[in-house]
């Protein structure tokens, strides 16, 4: 085969350290459209023309990837357990050939609550897309519908809410089902290195005024009360990936979101190209994966993954040696393997499917002398409530945001721009006519059963769209109403907690009939406005096992292989035998990181044994 250099260099200084005017200076190497000499330039730049250029695979480019080229790892996806992957394996091996190849094109920079306010409206409706048939049995249910992809560069890194807690908090092991491998791996590095990638600070770290005495006041209501909050095993500030160190040694509040650090990746490894000292990172936007091959004639019963079809031609790697790395979500994946793996995954891959629901609550309770020493300007406090349910350890967590908004129509931006989950932050009109008050938005998630036959994604080959070619169905078991009874009460009795003596004064959010409208109640909210339509943060499609041919349903072992891939390799929360309710993003990106590091060790490995 011959050489190949994936992203050949431009030019002799990288794109990214040049300044303006030798930027602008570019097109004096091209005759025909220099400044507009002799004749004019192009009039009609899109988006992509004005970024493929300088960060993504052009088409000239992608043309000799299909002819010759071929790398090491291809990464399905963009958004964070693609970076946890890259980040970490090209920091074990800057000369790794990555290719990324994401289905969509290049949209927002950035996460939309960094952005300018008119933003926020970019959250839901086409922004997300559902890449599958959902059942009426689903459509009907009291979940209603699972939710769906965010089809662009970096993925639902740009519209996640950002809570990273640790699925092993202390005493507390919260990863049921899954095999003693894994958790015996997620001790105290595992934890660092994944925080460390993501900037995970505590609320109570973050070096702003906005999260202050109110942060401490609350948090401290909460770990002190936490024995009269039923089923509550703990109590911490909230974890978030939104930290950002300043040039003063400073924590700033910024959402984590993964084009800038993909990009930032980029710039570097060009660097370090130039140098002979890494190879460049491609990364090729609206490219579709849509099924591999494998190399079914090999020896044993696990078999290399050889061609890859795309929307934009086939990718051969007829040595077998290119790793295939799954890295856009749990049912894209599932289907790709669906349409790609056949018999080996038969009944095993969509057997099972868990995720999270949710309850909606707002109160609010008058401010007296004892809520701390509160300023005149927006305050809020993050936290984290996290119990169980003892019958069957099934999980529940409360994600609290409380706001002291003394000044509802100036504070709304900065609201709206640090709340920590913009999809359960108070209104303008809950905030109006509550300056004396402290507002409580409490979102709270309870997991699925993961044993719930009744629940399961399942292929459906008649379907002319291979990528969208599965039906899916959710279910709401018995033992499922129990805990999301079990829930509420837990979000009443922690509402209790936070309010201290004025308990008695507190008032619940009831929305209109058009719930663009609402007001303030003494009484509880009924409970079909709590209850939020639509399963989140979906687990468990391929999940993993320690005796993958024991378990008739599992599909993937410790190694991150689905059975019967040699060199295709699953990240995300799939793999999770069961969801637990902790938010699963940090564990999922440290077992990509952990993916990383084994397929580095196997690669030293090989060349020691040559």
């Amino acid at each position: 085969m011959p050489s190949f250099n994936p992203e050949p260099l431009v030019a002799s200084t990288p794109l990214h350290t040049r300044n303006f005017h030798q930027r602008v200076g570019e097109p004096r190497r091209t005759p025909n459209n220099a400044y507009g000499f002799p004749t004019p330039g192009p009039q009609s730049p899109t988006a992509a023309t004005a970024t493929t250029k300088h960060y993504f695979v052009e088409e000239s480019t992608w043309q000799d990837i299909l002819d010759h080229g071929e790398y090491d790892d291809v990464v399905v996806g963009s958004g964070l357990c693609a970076l946890a992957y890259i980040d970490e394996a090209l920091e074990k091996n800057p000369h790794r050939k990555i290719l990324v190849l994401e289905r969509g094109e290049s949209w927002l920079p950035d996460h939309f609550q960094n952005l300018p306010l008119p933003f926020n409206l970019v959250l839901g409706g086409p922004s997300e897309t559902f890449p599958w048939t959902l059942t009426s049995r689903t459509f009907r249910s009291e979940v209603g519908f699972l939710h769906g992809s965010c089809p662009f560069f970096g993925g639902r890194s740009t519209f996640w809410s950002a809570w990273c807690p640790r699925a092993i908090h202390g005493e507390w092991d919260l990863m049921r089902g899954f095999p003693k491998e894994v958790v015996a791996l997620c001790d105290e590095p595992f934890w660092k290195r994944a925080e460390t990638l993501l900037h995970v600070t505590t609320a109570d770290k973050l070096s702003t005024p906005v999260f202050g005495d109110l942060q401490k006041e609350i948090d401290k209501r909460l770990i002190d009360g936490i024995q009269r909050i039923r089923a509550a095993d703990f109590a911490q500030p909230a974890p978030l990936a939104v930290a950002r160190k300043t040039s003063f040694s400073k924590v700033a509040f910024d959402k984590f979101s993964t084009p800038g650090p993909l990009l930032a990746i980029h710039g570097r490894q060009l660097e370090l190209a130039k140098n002979n000292k890494g190879s460049p990172l491609s990364i090729a936007t609206n490219t579709v994966v849509e099924r591999f091959e494998l190399d079914v004639d090999g020896d044993g019963p696990d078999h290399s993954a050889v061609v890859l079809h795309t929307s934009r031609g086939t990718l051969c790697f007829p040595s077998g040696k290119t790793n295939v790395i799954l890295a856009a979500g749990a049912i894209p994946a599932t289907t790709l393997l669906m349409n790609s793996v056949g018999e080996p995954l038969k009944d095993r891959a969509g057997s099972r499917l868990s995720g999270h629901f949710l309850s909606h609550i707002v109160a609010r309770f008058p401010l007296t002398r004892k809520v701390g020493n509160l300023k005149d300007h927006l305050e809020i406090a993050a936290s984290y409530v996290a119990g169980r349910r003892k019958e069957n350890d099934h999980q529940f967590h409360i994600q609290v945001t409380a706001i002291h908004s003394p000044h509802p129509k100036t504070d709304a931006e900065d609201a709206a721009r640090l709340c920590p989950d913009y999809a359960a932050a108070a209104t303008r009109q809950q905030l109006e006519g509550s300056e004396q008050h402290v507002v409580l938005v409490c979102a709270s998630l309870g997991e699925l059963s993961e044993i719930n036959k009744h629940s399961w994604v399942r292929h459906n080959p008649d379907h002319p769209d291979v990528t969208t070619n599965i039906r899916l169905q959710i279910d709401v078991a018995q033992t499922d109403k129990e805990l999301w009874e079990l829930m509420d009460e837990a979000t009443y009795d922690s509402i209790n907690v936070m309010a201290g003596d004025e308990s008695d004064k507190i008032e619940y959010w009831h929305e209109d009939k058009d719930a663009a409208t609402g007001k303030w109640l003494s009484n509880r909210a009924p409970t079909g406005q709590i209850h939020i339509e639509g399963v989140v943060h979906e687990t468990s499609t391929l999940y993993m096992s320690d005796n993958l041919e024991g378990d008739p349903t599992a599909s993937v072992g410790l190694d991150y292989r689905p059975r019967g891939c040699k060199n295709v390799y699953v990240t995300g929360g799939s793999l999770f035998p069961s969801s637990g309710s902790w938010n699963p993003t940090l564990t999922m990106c440290g077992l990509a990181q952990d993916l990383a590091n084994k397929l580095y060790e196997k690669n030293k490995q090989g060349e020691t044994t040559k």
